[in-house]
């Protein structure tokens, strides 16, 4: 062995290359027995179920098939393992620092999903040995309870820092979780996710007591009440919790916004908020509460004008990012009141930096016209920090030239800014000289949606001398989006895009919701054929696929 790897530092970093797969890391681990260790300690930290742990016991002691309509491998114990078979189990449970879902702690970054691995026993290279991955491992529930009557669950777990409970103990009883959660209750528990359906609710209250005292080392904290379809309450206890910066409550009854607030605003440290919002009424208003902390905010699967209500109920001085995702059409004036409150909940206009609004109905009315016009949106004019503005689906957008040549001044650090109609049709009121123009002019630009009209000749801008001038360059835009746009061959379009802007990676307009009538016929025709000239003036073929755009998220936090 090379003398590099007597320092556990240098081991570290050269696992961080192959840490995502666990193929590489065996393969790594097999190398020396100086890189065994760490390298368990990284196929073992994040699990999510404890199915291979048990497989991980001498394969005479245990038995696994394939059961339900998930297709779910469930493993039972065939035999009683042994003191020492028990033992070696808990070694490897001790290198476990997070037991959350396949997709990762709902409220923390997701991380890589490895195989699954079982165990032979004659040796560490075999305790290394990639066996098949397995889809959706898990353990019926009278091996789990042999397994804590072997090990309280502080002591199978020591480092443990992240436990989202359902996920990985959906499969026992109800009277049994709500026993086993308190067992999971430690200092040294960062993040917990659970969910209290069917529990009393003077348990629950003892839980959320206790947790201060029992579990003040939480950072996150995310609580449900039928996966989200019961409204919650949030008790006067968490906002105790000395280190908590991200809660989620799935879901909140605005009915009782302002003392939801009121506990909230206890929590000092808090910089992320996740709501699901419920209910048909909203609280009387009153003197705003501020949440001087919050940076980052969610609302979600309430109206628009629910979510307005929270804002106006609220006061923040760091907010940095907002997402809302609500359900059922919007008119104008509730667009414009969101909009509004926003002005009004910021107490700086110096934070703010990220806004993505989508309507997410499950069978939203596309004929329903709802016209947004660019008065609507000019207040966001106020956060001159913005970096990504995002409206997804809320209505039928008629922005104009005079919005459009505003927005470099406003924005001038803007780089993502989309208002997508999706299958509502947006009004041909910008030009695509406009667009032009404010591309080239906003530097750090890289995304851009939006319909324009572009059957007129393109205006070109004229030097100091009155002659004609090329906008200059500008290599940030990657993609641009088109939607319902009006081309025709007079504009350029083709021409001006290859021009000025030489690192155009992706150019996408509709074309599946064109309605079939020979306008839209010659549309998405003349679409196409920009499409086309562009590819050829570039050397390179454009693919017009929108699932990208169709599946845009700003859930890059969560």
């Amino acid at each position: 062995m090379h003398r590099i790897f007597e320092f556990d530092d240098i081991i570290r970093a050269v696992l961080q290359h192959v840490e995502s797969s666990a193929t590489d890391l065996v393969n790594v681990a097999m190398t020396c027995s100086r890189l065994a260790g760490p390298a368990l300690d990284i196929l073992w930290s994040r699990q999510s179920s404890l199915a291979r742990l048990i497989m991980c016991l001498p394969q005479d002691t245990w038995e696994g098939k394939v059961e339900g309509c998930c297709r779910d491998y469930i493993v039972r114990l065939s035999r009683e393992p042994t003191p020492i078979e028990w033992e070696h189990l808990r070694a490897n449970a001790s290198r476990v620092r997070r037991l959350v879902s396949i997709d990762g702690f709902t409220d923390a970054p997701k991380l890589p999903r490895g195989p699954v691995l079982r165990r032979r026993t004659d040796g560490i290279g075999s305790a290394l040995d990639l066996f098949r991955p397995i889809l959706r491992p898990d353990v019926i529930g009278h091996v789990l309870k042999r397994l804590f009557e072997q090990f309280p669950p502080a002591t199978l777990f020591p480092n443990l820092c992240e436990l989202h409970f359902e996920a990985v103990f959906g499969l026992l009883e109800r009277s049994s979780k709500f026993w086993l959660l308190r067992q999971f209750i430690s200092p040294g528990l960062q993040a917990l996710r659970f969910d209290i359906t069917g529990i009393p609710t003077h348990e629950v209250e003892q839980l959320f007591a206790a947790l201060p005292t029992e579990a003040h080392g939480l950072r996150q904290l995310s609580v449900s009440a039928g996966n989200g379809t019961a409204a919650l309450t949030v008790p006067p206890s968490l906002g105790k919790l000395p280190k908590l910066i991200r809660l989620a409550i799935f879901a909140i009854d605005v009915s009782l916004t302002r003392q939801m607030i009121t506990n909230i605003q206890q929590a000092r440290c808090l910089q992320t908020l996740k709501l699901n919002l419920c209910g048909t009424s909203c609280d009387a208003s009153g003197i705003p509460l501020e949440l001087p902390s919050l940076k980052t905010l969610y609302l979600s699967e309430g109206s628009l004008s629910q979510c307005t209500h929270f804002l106006r109920q609220v006061t923040t001085r760091q907010l940095s990012r907002i997402n809302i995702s609500y359900r059922g059409s919007a008119s104008p004036a509730e667009v414009t009141a969101f909009v509004e409150s926003l002005s009004t909940s910021c107490q700086t206009f110096e934070h703010l930096e990220r806004i993505y609004v989508v309507d997410k109905s499950d069978h939203p009315d596309y004929l329903l016209v709802i016209p947004l016009h660019s008065e609507i949106f000019r207040p966001l004019f106020k956060f001159k920090r913005l970096s990504s503005v995002k409206f997804i689906g809320i209505g039928n957008f008629e922005l104009d030239d005079r919005f459009l040549k505003d927005v470099p001044i406003a924005w001038p650090s803007i780089q993502e800014l989309k208002f997508i109609s999706w299958k509502r049709r947006a009004f041909y009121s910008v030009t695509f000289t406009a667009m032009m123009s404010l591309a080239f002019r906003c530097r750090s630009l890289q995304t851009l949606h939006l319909t324009v009209d572009a059957t007129q000749s393109t205006t070109i801008p004229r030097a100091p001398d009155g002659t004609e001038a090329l906008w200059p360059t500008q290599t940030a835009l990657r993609n641009l989006h088109l939607g319902y746009s009006r081309v025709s061959k007079v504009a350029r379009v083709p021409y001006f895009l290859a021009e000025v802007f030489p690192t155009l990676w992706s150019f996408k307009f509709y074309e599946r919701y064109l309605r079939n009538c020979a306008a839209d016929i010659d549309l998405r025709l003349a679409l196409e054929k920009a499409h086309s000239q562009l590819g050829a003036l570039r050397n390179s073929p454009y693919e017009n696929s929108d699932k990208l755009w169709e599946n845009d998220s700003d859930d890059s936090g969560t």
